[in-house]
């Protein structure tokens, strides 16, 4: 038990420590800075050492609503997206200093309409707002594979409906699932890897995500892996 807390603590901990850490290069090419090993700051938004952007304080708000809720409730997930954006409702400074494109089209149709499951589906909206704040779902519905892994898909539908993102998410939260069942990393990260043997035949991913998830990360290095806000590259 205390092996699984320290593996929840690992990913909460270490999506915040790594979202400060790398906010000091936020936005600049790979091959473009010197690496850097200390917690700093800085970056676009001039942020003291520690502080998270926007991708932690989404995934706090995530998590906070599957606590509050005793599970997944898609409404009181876009209540608190809204909070965070116009109160600051977990933002490290108080206030809301960035929000991607994606997400705020998606919180001005559920304030609008009401529905929570306001994502753009088109397929130029395959950001990856929703695979950064992913982690609390697999987190929470570990010992529930399927349903984790299904709940990751409705959680990037309320804002991230397109099939690239959706599909991310829903290879990532198995990623997680694994990693917190104390799989190996080579396990891991065989071809085709899911903690429900025979998923992706079963419910195929976006071929895009497909190929990630069949090892295509293996073979390449920046810049043929090139990062950025495009989902598929940020998984890979």
């Amino acid at each position: 038990m205390e092996e699984l807390r320290s593996r929840y603590r690992g990913a909460l901990l270490g999506l915040a420590i790594g979202d400060a850490l790398g906010t000091t290069l936020e936005f600049q090419r790979p091959g473009t800075f010197e690496p850097i090993t200390d917690m700093v700051g800085g970056g676009p938004f001039g942020l003291e050492p520690g502080q998270w952007t926007d991708d932690t304080s989404m995934a706090l708000c995530l998590a906070a609503s599957l606590v509050a809720n005793g599970g997944f409730d898609a409404r009181d997930q876009m209540d608190r997206y809204l909070r965070w954006w116009h109160e600051g409702y977990m933002s490290s400074t108080g206030e809301c200093f960035d929000i991607g494109r994606t997400v705020s089209a998606a919180l001005r149709i559920y304030e609008h309409t009401g529905d929570p499951f306001s994502g753009p589906t088109d397929k130029r909206t395959a950001g990856n707002g929703s695979l950064m704040r992913l982690a609390p779902i697999p987190l929470f519905y570990c010992r529930d594979p399927e349903r984790a892994i299904h709940d990751a898909a409705e959680s990037s539908r309320t804002t991230h409906g397109a099939r690239e993102a959706v599909d991310a998410c829903r290879y990532l939260a198995g990623l997680i699932v694994g990693a917190l069942q104390g799989r190996s990393k080579e396990e891991l990260l065989a071809a085709g890897y899911s903690p429900l043997p025979g998923l992706w035949e079963r419910q195929p991913l976006a071929p895009a995500i497909a190929s990630i998830a069949d090892g295509s990360f293996q073979e390449r290095e920046p810049p043929a892996i090139r990062g950025g806000g495009y989902v598929v590259h940020s998984l890979e």
